[in-house]
């Protein structure tokens, strides 16, 4: 979105506003218009910046400010450079300027078709209606991609999955503090050391720990089979609760929402680990044949009584 807005304001830099003033001659209205820009570009940066570093609150803060602005500049750019095309630009010279934007700064459509249609259906019905074939091939080719990179975005947002097809628990005390099992468990760096499934798991992109919306790769294996799933963290609190989530892709239809839950206990942390997997009849019928249905309480006992083993030496783990 960020480089769609970029795209549309150098377009207007380079070949719209000079149109617009060859048509008017000197123009303060226009002139303040472009000036805009110099605000917006900043923010956006800004947003960059947040997004790199998950600073949340800075980019809270920045995008509601991009809102307001990009609203205020959208209105004042109807009222004022709709009046001037209609008046003052031919047909002609309007299509001129537009093919050799397009040709100094190429749309990714891939992106700009699907987020467009899906802000207005309305606008998109009347779109498609007159947009013949062409178009309505590109928003077929690219309105999947569209939807997985919405995933990417906001899945740690998105609601819990509506159908549980499969769930297990098994819970062990501990010890130690609960901050000291917390720092444990959501280090995923760790968790090929004690998971007999699980064999190594890395942060992704700028992350390099647990907050919410965090990503990160999980490589496992059962059998001969070996997989890596991309995962989202939910929850990051310290001391109380650690959860991710697998992210739907491709070949992985299904999700599961990993949770380790932590109570403190006289003597330690009661450490409460979940797991809720939604899936269609597929990757159901694989984990029937696999044996992974009835092998996965007692695989998550073994994962918590290493953790346990390695934080207090003293094994002890029950499934309930």
């Amino acid at each position: 979105m960020i480089e769609a807005i970029h795209h549309h304001h150098t377009g207007e830099d380079g070949f719209l506003w000079p149109m617009l003033l060859e048509a008017t001659g000197p123009n303060a209205e226009l002139e303040a218009l472009s000036g805009d820009h110099g605000e917006l570009d900043p923010l956006m940066d800004a947003i960059r910046s947040a997004l790199e570093t998950r600073d949340f609150d800075a980019l809270k803060t920045a995008a509601v400010r991009l809102r307001d602005l990009m609203v205020e500049h959208l209105a004042e750019e109807e009222a004022v450079v709709v009046p001037i095309v209609a008046e003052r630009i031919t047909p002609q010279r309007h299509a001129a300027m537009e093919k050799a934007m397009r040709k100094a700064l190429p749309v990714r459509m891939g992106f700009v078709v699907p987020w467009v249609m899906a802000a207005d259906a309305a606008l998109a019905e009347r779109v498609l209606r007159t947009g013949g074939l062409p178009l309505r091939l590109i928003l077929a080719t690219t309105r999947g991609r569209y939807a997985r990179r919405l995933q990417d975005a906001y899945a740690d947002l998105a609601p819990a999955e509506p159908v549980v097809s499969m769930t297990a628990r098994a819970e062990v005390v501990i010890p130690v503090p609960p901050a000291e099992v917390y720092a444990a468990v959501a280090d995923v760096t760790r968790m090929g050391r004690w998971s007999p499934e699980c064999y190594r798991c890395e942060w992704d992109d700028a992350a390099t720990g647990a907050v919410r919306g965090a990503r990160f790769r999980g490589s496992s294996r059962s059998g001969g089979v070996r997989w890596t799933r991309e995962c989202v963290v939910l929850a990051a609190e310290p001391g109380v609760e650690f959860a991710f989530r697998t992210l739907r892709r491709g070949r992985f239809p299904d999700s599961t929402t990993w949770r380790f839950a932590l109570t403190a206990v006289p003597g330690g942390t009661r450490l409460v680990q979940t797991m809720a997997l939604s899936a269609g009849r597929g990757v159901l019928a694989f984990e029937r044949l696999s044996g992974r249905d009835k092998a996965m309480p007692q695989a998550m006992a073994a994962t918590l009584d290493r953790i346990r083993a390695e934080l207090a030496s003293k094994p002890y783990v029950r499934i309930v």
